[in-house]
C-alpha cells in the first residue's frame, strides 16, 4: 500500500466556518468571482485512465466525513495509483461558490476530479431552492477538465423517500448542465433493505456511520477509477468494522445499482 495523502483543508465538521476572516475580507473575496457562462454545456472529462487520481471535494459534513474512506477504497482497488484526497470546503454550494479560497484551490491544484455536495434542498419538498450555483461549479470543473460528480446525499433514517427525492432534484442539474451523478441514495436504499441489522447512520439519524460511508466510498471508487468493486477478492479496507463478508456484500450493492443507474450516461 502506497503512502496515503489525505488533506483535509477543513477547521469545523459540524456547522458551516468563516475561517477567521474579517466581513471586508469575505466581501473582497467575493467580488472576484465570475460565474461561468451556463449557457455553453461542455462534454463530461473521462479521467478515469489518469496515472493518479487526485481528488476534491466541496460540500457539508457529508463530503468531509467521506475523505478518508474514499481514500483507502481507491487505494484498495487501485493500489498502484497515487491518490489525493482534499475536502477543499465546508458549506452549500451557493455559498462556496462566493468564496475565491476555494475557486484558487480548484483551479490551482491539478485535480481530475471533484465531487460536488451541498445542493439545498427543502426536506419538506416545499421550497424549491436555485441550482444555479451548483451548475456553476460543473462548468468550472469542465473548462479545468477535471470531472465533475454530483452527490446526492444519502436519505436521513426512516425516511424511505428521500433519495429518489434528491437524486431526482440532481438529476435536474445534470439536464441543464453535464456532470455524473453518483446514486449514493439508491444504494444506501438497497443496502438497508439488504442488511437491515446493520447500523449505515450515526446516532443522530442523519450522518454516515462506518458502512455508509464505505458504501458510499465504494460507488464513488468505481466512478472515478471504472474498476468494478465487485470483482476480485474482497480484504479488510481500513476505517470499517464490518467482516469480509459484509464488505463483499456492499461491494456487489454498489456495483450493481451503477448497472441499474449509470453514473456518467
Amino acid at each position: 500500500m502506497m503512502k496515503r495523502s489525505v488533506l483535509i483543508s477543513l477547521t469545523c465538521l459540524l456547522a458551516a466556518c468563516g475561517g477567521g476572516e474579517s466581513a471586508q475580507d469575505s466581501a473582497a473575496k467575493q467580488s472576484q468571482i465570475e460565474p461561468v457562462n451556463l449557457v455553453v454545456n461542455k462534454p463530461v472529462p473521462d479521467n478515469h485512465n489518469a496515472q493518479a487520481y487526485a481528488i476534491a471535494l466541496i460540500g457539508n459534513s457529508h463530503a468531509a466525513g467521506l475523505v478518508p474512506y474514499l481514500q483507502d477504497t481507491i487505494e484498495h482497488y487501485v493500489p498502484e495509483k497515487p491518490v489525493s484526497v482534499e475536502a477543499l470546503g465546508f458549506g452549500f454550494t451557493d455559498d462556496l461558490y462566493n468564496n475565491a479560497g476555494v475557486h484558487g484551490k480548484l483551479r490551482e491544484g491539478g485535480w481530475t476530479h471533484l465531487i460536488i455536495q451541498g445542493q439545498k434542498y427543502s426536506q419538506s419538498g416545499t421550497v424549491l431552492y436555485s441550482t444555479e450555483a451548483t451548475q456553476q461549479w460543473i462548468a468550472l470543473a469542465k473548462d479545468l477538465g477535471i470531472t465533475p460528480i454530483l452527490f446526492p446525499e444519502h436519505p436521513q433514517r426512516g425516511r424511505t423517500q428521500e433519495a429518489e427525492y434528491i437524486m431526482g432534484i440532481h438529476q435536474g442539474i445534470a439536464s441543464k448542465q453535464a456532470s455524473c451523478i453518483a446514486p449514493i441514495g439508491l444504494a444506501w436504499d438497497a443496502a438497508i433493505q439488504h442488511m437491515p441489522n446493520v447500523p449505515f447512520h450515526t446516532a443522530d439519524g442523519n450522518h454516515g456511520a462506518p458502512t455508509g460511508l464505505l458504501l458510499s466510498s465504494l460507488i464513488f471508487s468505481e466512478i472515478i477509477t471504472a474498476e468494478r468493486v465487485d470483482t476480485g477478492p474482497i480484504s479488510i479496507i481500513p476505517n470499517t468494522i464490518l467482516g469480509i463478508e459484509q464488505q463483499g456484500a456492499l461491494s456487489q450493492i454498489a456495483s450493481q445499482v451503477l448497472v441499474e443507474q449509470p453514473a456518467c450516461d
